[in-house]
């Protein structure tokens, strides 16, 4: 009797144990899916960094230029400050866990129609720079590429 007792109590313990771990990874992923905020006007907020960003992309390819344009005259939310985001600012997007609808590692409360999007950084006159969100990386293009590349804009939200 006394070994069934004691069998009791390890499985009782051991169920414990794997209930408590099951709502501790239950816990910390809806603390993850908790730091993009949906704003209900198209934008999202990143409560980690601060950031505001259109929910969706520019819905085509689009060149460097032509993507600065975009974000210049962007009025996502009633704001009119949207500009081009930096490759530090879309890394921040970036989480290999996590896929979008079309399979890219972005929160799902943000759409593109492009694996890369372009950032505001230059080198010279004609190469600048996307980040993908399929691979993770940064890529250095002409800024007058616009072959699976758009524009996400960004702004510090307030």
């Amino acid at each position: 009797m006394k070994i069934y007792a004691s069998n009791l109590l390890a499985k009782k313990t051991m169920l414990n144990i794997g209930l408590l771990i099951l709502l501790g990874l239950i816990y910390v992923h809806a603390m993850a899916s908790d730091r993009f905020v949906d704003n209900g006007d198209g934008t999202v907020t990143d409560t980690k960094t601060g950031l505001m960003w259109a929910a969706k992309d520019n819905g085509e390819h689009i060149n460097w230029t032509d993507a600065g344009s975009y974000c210049q005259s962007y009025s996502g939310g009633g704001h009119t400050d949207w500009r081009m985001p930096t490759l530090v600012e879309l890394t921040s997007l970036y989480d290999p866990g996590i896929k979008n609808e079309r399979g890219y590692h972005i929160p799902k409360l943000i759409s593109t129609a492009a694996e890369s999007c372009w950032a505001s950084e230059t080198r010279g006159e004609g190469i600048a720079a996307r980040f993908n969100f399929t691979y993770g990386r940064e890529y250095w293009l002409r800024k007058t590429h616009s072959g699976v590349g758009s524009i996400l804009p960004v702004r510090s939200g307030n």
